[in-house]
């Protein structure tokens, strides 16, 4: 008869820590507050886009894809690529940033702006220099 006590009490212990362990398993764990991002959304072109510029010829900057483009805040660094269309998005915090963008390919040239993002989306278009002259 004690045996049959004891296998009973080890089963009632085993299964009170299965739903302890269970329990804590379910419980959230504590995050990090989550911190506001505004959207810098931008694209970058290159231009001049035609060797030679003439008066009533159109020659609009052309998209640079896959240029770089970094956003900077103090010694916090962001850096993304541009898609094919030379559209780029970054999520970042508010605050003041420095935005550069590197040209991709060829010629290396770059722009820079400067931008105060609050709480709502931001728009840049940065133009590189092509190198056509």
């Amino acid at each position: 008869m004690g045996s049959r006590l004891f296998v009973a009490r080890l089963a009632a212990v085993c299964v009170l820590l299965i739903g302890l362990a269970a329990g804590c398993a379910s419980d959230p764990q504590p995050r990090d507050p989550v911190v506001p991002s505004t959207p810098l959304l931008g694209r970058v072109v290159s231009a001049p886009s035609c060797p030679v510029e003439r008066v009533g010829q159109r020659c609009p900057p052309t998209p640079v894809p896959g240029a770089s483009v970094v956003a900077t805040r103090g010694s916090e660094r962001y850096e993304v690529r541009t898609a094919a269309d030379g559209t780029f998005r970054l999520d970042l915090a508010p605050g003041h940033y420095t935005v550069t963008a590197t040209n991709a390919g060829g010629y290396a040239s770059t722009a820079t702006e400067r931008v105060v993002l609050r709480h709502a989306p931001v728009r840049v278009r940065l133009v590189v220099d092509s190198g056509i002259r």
